[in-house]
């Protein structure tokens, strides 16, 4: 086997490819490989009659082209293309050997590399630059080429969706906008605005509004009304996991107002703020080994107890913890034994015994259960109807602007979001060639 064939065994370069010469040469101050290369067919297809033809009418000036990193070196291959004269239609063109795009100095096998590093939400644009020897535009301009058949806005939109908002401090706010398949638990589009006018403008584009069954969503008046406006066959359900939460949240208050009350370094404020102390108490009891120790930190030592007896703890220190917790823990019963026909009789009770106990939490807690109760009573229809899914994608974004230092550009910042939440399922390379 000779050395070029070694080469082109180790650059991946098509069967057809042949390589002619490899050389170490600087450029801009660097040591690069150079390899030269030209196609081996000895006959190629007319684009415009089909027809093959053997006939060369002569060869282009050599172009350079960036390819992947060899060996630990830089590689760049100096390709020389031939023009064809077709014999049929008398056509003359230039052969495609597939190493490059037309126009492009970056090969289609760089170009792949670079989209799929910029898959992984954990690496910076910067980065994937660096470590691919191409500039932060030419990164930017590949995600763009990839993605500038994406629509500006959805056409058509799934029989269930959901929305929520992330922090992006776009030039329209402070938050984003982010539409998604419940079902399918995919993104279906990302706005710098959650505003209800802005909203409602948008949705106007989409075709099949009447068929939206179900629209997922927080507390957020807004999405209610923009759902009542544009999708009015569809029935609002307020995800689980944010009233949930609300609840949780009432419980922490009351903690954190009683830790207040408490002189700093008290054996009380440093059970209240304890941080497993504090997992413990927003735990669902059903969801707790009692009959497995925890270690906690006493008199100086670390001693072993049961989670049994460090509630009971927590519960004396105060009445309104006590009365807190125990609510919490039937509204989690109610939501997860209650069935969707006695779910508003099960709640109307709870808030009952929230406005009963006199608890200040819990009573503006109830208040706002109250004023929701007809869509979060929608939850109960099909366990599916969550918005669980799209907290995990929120980290995410979060970390696609934490290694990027934020993005000034939204539109950019958009398609990168898109891309990777779109592409997280997909095991095959991404095709650089132009689309249709």
């Amino acid at each position: 086997m000779t050395n070029t064939q070694d080469i082109k065994q180790l650059v991946a370069l098509e069967s057809c490819i042949k390589i002619t010469k490899v050389e170490e040469v600087k450029i801009n101050n660097k040591k690069v490989k150079l390899i030269y290369v030209l196609s081996s067919k000895a006959r190629v297809r007319c684009p415009k009659c089909n027809k093959y033809t053997y006939s060369v009418h002569d060869k282009l000036k050599p172009i350079r082209v960036k390819y992947l990193d060899m060996a630990g070196y830089t590689t760049y291959l100096e390709i020389t293309k031939r023009r064809f004269r077709c014999k049929e239609c008398n056509k003359i063109f230039t052969e495609n050997n597939y190493i490059n795009n037309p126009g492009k100095k970056i090969s289609i096998k760089l170009e792949q590399k670079i989209l799929l590093d910029l898959r992984d939400y954990n690496l910076s644009l910067s980065y994937i630059a660096e470590h691919n020897n191409v500039s932060d535009n030419t990164v930017r301009k590949i995600l763009k080429d990839y993605m500038k058949n994406y629509p500006p806005c959805l056409k058509k939109v799934p029989n269930i969706i959901s929305f929520d908002e992330f922090k992006a401090d776009t030039r329209r706010g402070k938050y984003a906008f982010i539409v998604n398949d419940v079902i399918h638990k995919t993104v279906l589009d990302v706005l710098p605005t959650r505003k209800k006018d802005d909203l409602i403008q948008y949705f106007t584009s989409v075709e099949n509004r009447s068929s939206v069954q179900y629209v997922v969503s927080d507390m957020y008046e807004p999405y209610l009304l923009v759902t009542t406006v544009m999708f009015p066959k569809a029935k609002y359900v307020v995800d689980r996991f944010h009233y949930i939460r609300y609840i949780m949240d009432a419980l922490d208050k009351i903690r954190i107002r009683l830790q207040k009350e408490y002189e700093y370094g008290s054996e009380e404020y440093n059970k209240l703020k304890n941080k497993k102390n504090v997992s413990l108490l927003r735990k669902y009891s059903n969801d707790v080994n009692w009959w497995v120790e925890q270690t906690r930190y006493k008199n100086g030592k670390i001693v072993r107890v049961l989670p049994g007896e460090i509630i009971q703890d927590l519960l004396s220190i105060n009445d309104d913890l006590k009365t807190g917790y125990q609510l919490k823990e039937l509204f989690l019963d109610i939501v997860n034994h209650s069935v969707y026909e006695d779910v508003k009789t099960d709640l109307k009770c709870w808030i009952d015994l929230c406005r009963e106990s006199e608890v200040e939490e819990f009573i503006e807690a109830s208040n706002t259960i109250e004023n929701w109760l007809d869509y979060i009573a929608n939850s109960f229809i099909d366990k599916r109807l969550s918005n669980g899914f799209i907290e995990g994608l929120n980290n995410k974004i979060k970390v696609i602007k934490r290694v990027g230092f934020g993005y000034k550009n939204f539109e950019f910042f958009r398609l990168r979001i898109l891309y990777i939440l779109k592409s997280k399922n997909s095991k095959k390379a991404p095709s650089s060639k132009n689309k249709k």
